[in-house]
C-alpha cells in the first residue's frame, strides 16, 4: 500500500519558504519541486503526517495549515500553484506565522517539524526580532530544520550563517544545511535531509556533504 521509503511516524510538517527577489522566479521553481519531491516521502493523510506551508518575502502568506488537505495529491496541487512573490525576506515574521497559524490544530503528542528554506539575511527593516520568534517556536515544541542556499562570495553570508544557526533546533549539524546552488536541492540532498528527518542516520547528510 505504501510505497517505498514511505515514513509511517505521523508528523506535523511545516514548511517555511522563502519567495524574496533574490531567490528569483526559476530557483522558486526548484523549490517547489524541492518541497514535492520531500511531500512524496511522506504518508499525508488525517491520521498520519499532515503539512502546512508558509510563502514570504515582505508579505507573508499562510498558503495552507495541516487541516486543510489531507492527500498528497492536493498537497502536491497546491504547491505547484505557488505564485512567485519577489520583494523582501521577513523570515521572523514567516516562522512566527508557522508557530501561530500554521501549526494551528496541531494533534497532542505529534511531532511537529518546520523545515525552514531561505537564501539570505532576514530583512534589516523587519520590525519582528528572529531570536524572540525562534524561542516562540522552540517553547511551542517545534522542531526547526534551517536550509539555506549561500552565497560564498556574498560578504554577509556570516551573519547570514549565524541566524541559520539560530534558527535551526539543536544540535545544528543535525538541523541546519548550507547549500550553494539551488539545483542540488531536489536530488540527493532530499533523501538525506528526509532521512535524518525521519529520525534514520544522520551520518547520511554528513557523507554527501562533507
Amino acid at each position: 500500500r505504501h510505497g517505498p521509503g514511505t515514513l509511517e511516524i505521523p508528523m506535523e510538517l511545516v514548511f517555511v519558504i522563502d519567495s524574496s527577489e533574490s531567490v528569483g522566479p526559476e530557483n522558486f521553481e526548484i523549490i517547489k519541486d524541492f518541497v514535492t519531491a520531500l511531500v512524496e516521502r511522506v504518508t499525508v493523510g488525517r491520521n498520519a503526517t499532515r503539512i502546512g506551508l508558509v510563502l514570504y518575502s515582505l508579505e507573508v502568506r499562510l498558503e495552507f495549515d495541516l487541516n486543510k488537505y489531507t492527500t498528497q495529491q492536493d498537497v502536491k496541487r497546491a504547491i505547484r500553484k505557488m505564485q512567485y512573490m519577489g520583494e523582501g525576506t521577513y523570515t521572523g515574521t514567516a516562522i512566527r506565522k508557522a508557530t501561530q497559524e500554521g501549526f494551528l490544530g496541531a494533534r497532542t503528542g505529534v511531532r511537529k517539524v518546520a523545515i525552514v528554506l531561505t537564501d539570505g539575511q532576514a530583512d534589516k527593516r523587519e520590525a519582528v526580532k528572529l531570536d524572540i520568534v525562534v524561542r516562540e517556536a522552540h517553547a511551542a515544541n517545534i522542531e526547526m530544520y534551517a536550509i539555506g542556499i549561500v552565497n560564498t562570495s556574498d560578504p554577509t553570508q556570516a551573519e547570514f550563517v549565524h541566524e541559520l544557526n539560530l534558527i535551526a533546533s539543536d544540535p545544528d549539524r543535525e538541523h541546519m544545511y548550507l547549500i550553494d546552488d539551488f539545483n542540488t536541492l531536489p536530488g540527493a540532498f532530499t533523501a538525506a535531509l528526509f532521512c535524518i528527518i525521519s529520525g534514520a542516520e544522520s551520518y547520511l547528510m554528513a557523507t554527501i556533504y562533507s
